[in-house]
């Protein structure tokens, strides 16, 4: 598989990622994009980050692998994005906070962190 067929996919998923279950407790479980939608919070543009680096790198790979910003700085967006919620919960957190997240992080949560570790592992030459 080229790096423009992998680059479309893995773009797609982390939009697909963005909408599914970012946070699962129970029978409850929370999307990205729900998570945007609740007042109040500046995290709420961070976490933007995923999904529109997503769509960039999709359109990107769609018209020529065209990338506007460079591909580089789109994955590290995606990067950024993505572990924005471990990073702040691992700072502000008590003793075993991490251990806490981790088991609530859902299906789109660990969908969008893959494709973004995949889009930075995997960057072959034309």
């Amino acid at each position: 598989m080229n790096r423009k067929m992998l680059t479309m996919i893995l773009g797609a998923l982390l939009v697909v990622g963005f909408f599914l279950p970012y946070l699962s407790m129970g029978p409850f479980s929370i999307s990205g994009f729900e998570l945007i939608k609740s007042p109040g919070k500046a995290d709420k543009y961070v976490l933007l980050l995923s999904p529109i680096a997503g769509l960039l790198l999709l359109a990107g790979a769609a018209n020529s692998e065209k990338y506007i910003p460079s591909r580089g700085i789109l994955v590290i967006l995606a990067l950024v994005g993505v572990l924005y919620l471990i990073i702040r919960s691992l700072i502000e957190g008590k003793s075993g906070a991490g251990a806490e997240l981790f088991k609530v992080l859902g299906l789109g949560y660990w969908l969008s962190l893959a494709s973004a570790i995949v889009l930075a592992a995997y960057n072959p030459k034309k």
